[in-house]
C-alpha cells in the first residue's frame, strides 16, 4: 500500500513569518504516517544523509547529488544557473527548512526558491508528477492580455522543450517580449535524475496546470515534485551564468500589407554544459536563422488592411483575403443598415459574448432576423478573425454549418452577419438543469450525427481542407428544430493538399484541446477529433468537461467516463435527465464509446470523421477497442507518465487493434 503524505500549502505570509533563511521557502512536504524517536538509529542516518548532501556542494559545480545511509535516502539539486557557493547556501537553508517543517517526519521534500531537496525511507526510482503548488501574482496584465498570454506559453514550450533534451540536463531558462514591449522571463527544471521522456511528462502536466490559471498573470510558478516552471516580468535568475542559445519565435508586425512581415530572435538561456556544446548550440541558431529567413513573408500573420465596402466599389467581387476568395457584392453590407436592424446595438438585443466581441438579434428592413457579430475594436486577434471567417465561410456551404450573410468593414468597424438561429447555442441547453430536459436521446443523437457530418465535411468534402480548432458545446448553434450548425471559424485553419499538419500558434479552448496540440501546436484533423470526442462525452453525461462526473469519484468527465468504460459500468455516465429514453441505452453506450476513441493520446490512433460517421450510422455493431484518453487523471505520475509514453507505443500495435460488439451494462438511474 502506498504511505500517504500530507500536503502543506505555503503562502507567502506565512513563510515571510519565519523571517531569515526561511523567506525562500516555496513548498514543502511531510509524509507524516511514520516518524522517528529522537535519538533513534533512523535520527542519526538522516542527520549524516543531510549533512553529506549539503557539504558535498562545496566542491561539486554539478548542483545535484544523491546520498543513502542505512534506511534514509536523500537527494538534492540546486537550480542551473547558480555557482557552487550560491547553491551550498541554498542547501544550508533548504536543510533547516526540512527540518523544521516536518519534524521527525520519515520523509519530506522542500522547494526553496533556487533549490530542492528531498529525504525518504524508500528509493527514489518513481517520477512524482503531482503539483505541490501553485504560485502566482494577483496582479493581472492589463495591456494587451492575450497577446502576454501568447508570448508567455511560447516562452514556456521552447524552454520545455530545451529542457527535455538530455544534454541541457533538465534546465532552461530565457526571456522574450510581449506585443505592448513587456519583458517575460522563463525557467524551467527538471530534477536531474529523470529520464527525457519523464521530464517532458513532468513539464507537460505542469504547463497543462499553470496555461488556463495564470498565463495573463504578471508572474507565476507551478512546483511538481520533479519539476517546476515559472514566470515573471522581472529577472529572477543569473542571466550571467548560464549558456546562451538563441531560438526565433515570430512577433507579429503590426505595419500594413505592403511592409514586411518582421520576426525577432529571442534570447533563451540553457544551463552551461561546456564550450564543445556552445559550439554545436551557435552552429544550431545560425541554421535557425537562416532557415526562419527562408519563409515566405506573406504566409506570415498580418492585420487585415481592406475595407469590404472600399475594395467592393467597383460592383464586382471583392477578394476579401488576395488569396483568390471572392466575396459577391450583395454580402456587403452598410453600417447604417446594421445599426438600424439591432437598434444601435441594443442590450436587449444581445444574444451572447464571443470571444473577439458580443452577438447581436436584429431585424433587417425587410423583416428578415439576422446575428450580428460586432468585433471588438481592442482587439487585433478580433480584426485577424474577421479575415479569417469570411475568407474561410464564404468557401463553404453546408446545412451543418452556420451560413454567412454578409460583413461589414466601414472605417474602424468590423461586422459579421449570419444567419440567426432562434435557440441559440447548444450549451444553453445542455448545461441548464430545465433545458437540458428538452433534449431526449433522439434529438441529441441526431445532434451528434449533424456535428459530425459538418466536421467530415470540413475535413473532407469542401473545396478546402478546413481544421476548425474551436468545437465546443456553445459553437454549436440550434435551429428552430434543435438542428446543429457548426459557428465561429474565426480560429479555423486552411490546409493545402499535401500537407500532413500545420505547425501553429495554440488558440482555442482548453479542456476541448488536443494534447498534442497543446504541447507541440502541431494542428491535423485529429485536433478537431479530439475536441469532437470531449463534445460528445458532454452529450451523452449533461456535464461540462471541467465538471467531476460524481461526488462518489471525483474524476473530471473524461477521466471518469474511462474508469467506468475499464469497469463495464459506462451506462453510468449517462445523464440521469435521459431515464425515460433508456430503451436506446446501448446507442448511448456505443456514443461515448466513439468518443473515447475519438480521445486517445495517440492522434493517428483517433479516427477521421468519415469512420466516426460511419460508426454513429452504419449497421456494424463492432468497434475498435480505445486505448488510454490522452489527458486521464493527470495529478497521478503513473497514469501520467504513461499517457505520454503509451501514445508512441500504441501506434506500433495499431495494425492488430481488436474489436467488440460494444456492449454495455445497464444500470438503472439512481
Amino acid at each position: 500500500m502506498q504511505s500517504r503524505w500530507s500536503w502543506r500549502y505555503v503562502g507567502l505570509t506565512f513563510v515571510l513569518a519565519f523571517g531569515g533563511g526561511m523567506s525562500d521557502l516555496r513548498t514543502y512536504r511531510c509524509k507524516n504516517d511514520t516518524t522517528y524517536p529522537p535519538g533513534s538509529r533512523f535520527s542519526k542516518d538522516f542527520e549524516r544523509v543531510l549533512d553529506n548532501l549539503v557539504q558535498s556542494m562545496n566542491v561539486t559545480a554539478h548542483g545535484f547529488n544523491t546520498y543513502s545511509y542505512g534506511e534514509v535516502n536523500g537527494l538534492v539539486q540546486c537550480r542551473g544557473d547558480l555557482v557552487p557557493a550560491e547553491c551550498s547556501n541554498c542547501l544550508g537553508e533548504a536543510s533547516f527548512s526540512v527540518q523544521q517543517m516536518c519534524g521527525n517526519a520519515k520523509g519530506g521534500l522542500v522547494w526553496l526558491e533556487r533549490c530542492f531537496l528531498r529525504y525518504s525511507n524508500h528509493s527514489f526510482s518513481q517520477l512524482d508528477a503531482r503539483v505541490l503548488a501553485m504560485l502566482e501574482n494577483p496582479q493581472r496584465v492589463t495591456k494587451d492580455p492575450d497577446g502576454f498570454g501568447n508570448r508567455v506559453a511560447d516562452l514556456l514550450r521552447y524552454l520545455m522543450r530545451g529542457a527535455s533534451d538530455p544534454a541541457h540536463k533538465g534546465f532552461a531558462a530565457g526571456f522574450t517580449r510581449d506585443s505592448s514591449k513587456e519583458d517575460i522571463y522563463g525557467l524551467v527544471e527538471c530534477l536531474r535524475d529523470l529520464s527525457a521522456v519523464e521530464c517532458r511528462t513532468c513539464l507537460s502536466i505542469g504547463f497543462y496546470h499553470l496555461y488556463p490559471c495564470c498565463a495573463q498573470k504578471q508572474g507565476a510558478e507551478a512546483l511538481l515534485g520533479s519539476c517546476t516552471l515559472r514566470f515573471e516580468t522581472y529577472p529572477f535568475f543569473n542571466l550571467s551564468a548560464a549558456s546562451p542559445f538563441a531560438m526565433p519565435l515570430t512577433t507579429p508586425t503590426t505595419g500594413s500589407s505592403s511592409s514586411k512581415t518582421s520576426s525577432r530572435r529571442v534570447p533563451i538561456l540553457v544551463g552551461a554544459i561546456g564550450s564543445g556544446l556552445l559550439a554545436v548550440a551557435v552552429c544550431v541558431c545560425l541554421f535557425l536563422f537562416l532557415l526562419r529567413n527562408k519563409v515566405d513573408p506573406a504566409n506570415l500573420w498580418r492585420p487585415l488592411t481592406f475595407s469590404c465596402r472600399e475594395v467592393g466599389g467597383s460592383g464586382g467581387p471583392v477578394d476579401v483575403s488576395g488569396s483568390g476568395s471572392l466575396l459577391n457584392p450583395q454580402m456587403i453590407f452598410r453600417l447604417e443598415t446594421l445599426i438600424e436592424a439591432t437598434a444601435n446595438f441594443h442590450e436587449d438585443n444581445k444574444l451572447g459574448e464571443g470571444g473577439f466581441g458580443p452577438v447581436y438579434k436584429g431585424t433587417t428592413s425587410d423583416g428578415k432576423e439576422i446575428a450580428v457579430k460586432k468585433l471588438s475594436l481592442r482587439s487585433v486577434q478580433g480584426t485577424t478573425e474577421f479575415m479569417n471567417e469570411v475568407r474561410i465561410v464564404a468557401k463553404i456551404q453546408h446545412r451543418n454549418l452556420v451560413k454567412l450573410l454578409g460583413c461589414c468593414a466601414q472605417g474602424p468597424e468590423r461586422l459579421l452577419v449570419y444567419e440567426y438561429l432562434p435557440n441559440k447555442s447548444l450549451d444553453t441547453f445542455l448545461f441548464d438543469p430545465e433545458r437540458r430536459k428538452v433534449l431526449d436521446w433522439e434529438k441529441r443523437y441526431n445532434i451528434v450525427v449533424g456535428i459530425a457530418r459538418g466536421l467530415l465535411y470540413l475535413h473532407e468534402d469542401s473545396q478546402v481542407r478546413i481544421i476548425h480548432r474551436d468545437i465546443k458545446a456553445n459553437n454549436i448553434l440550434l435551429d428552430e428544430k434543435l438542428k446543429p450548425k457548426i459557428a465561429d471559424f474565426g480560429l479555423a485553419r486552411l490546409f493545402a493538399e499535401d500537407q500532413s499538419h500545420l505547425s501553429t500558434g495554440v488558440a482555442g479552448t482548453l479542456g476541448y484541446m488536443a494534447p498534442e496540440y497543446i504541447m507541440h501546436g502541431q494542428l491535423t484533423e485529429k485536433a478537431d477529433v479530439f475536441s469532437f470526442g470531449v463534445l460528445l462525452l458532454e452529450i451523452v453525461s449533461g456535464k461540462k468537461n471541467n465538471s467531476v462526473l460524481s461526488e462518489e469519484d471525483m474524476l473530471p468527465l473524461l477521466d471518469a467516463t474511462w474508469k467506468h468504460y475499464e469497469a463495464g459500468t459506462i451506462s453510468e455516465t449517462i445523464d440521469p435527465c435521459l431515464k425515460q429514453s433508456m430503451l436506446y441505452s446501448e446507442e448511448m453506450c456505443r456514443v461515448s464509446h466513439i468518443a473515447l476513441l475519438c480521445t486517445q493520446g495517440s492522434a493517428q490512433l483517433r479516427p477521421t470523421m468519415s469512420e466516426i460517421v460511419v460508426m454513429l450510422t452504419g449497421k456494424d455493431n463492432s468497434l475498435p477497442l480505445p486505448t488510454q484518453p490522452a489527458m486521464i487523471d493527470l495529478n497521478n505520475a503513473e497514469h501520467a507518465k504513461a499517457a505520454f509514453e503509451a501514445a508512441n507505443e500504441n501506434l506500433h500495435n495499431s495494425v492488430s487493434v481488436t474489436v467488440n460488439d460494444a456492449t454495455c451494462s445497464v444500470v438503472e438511474p439512481r
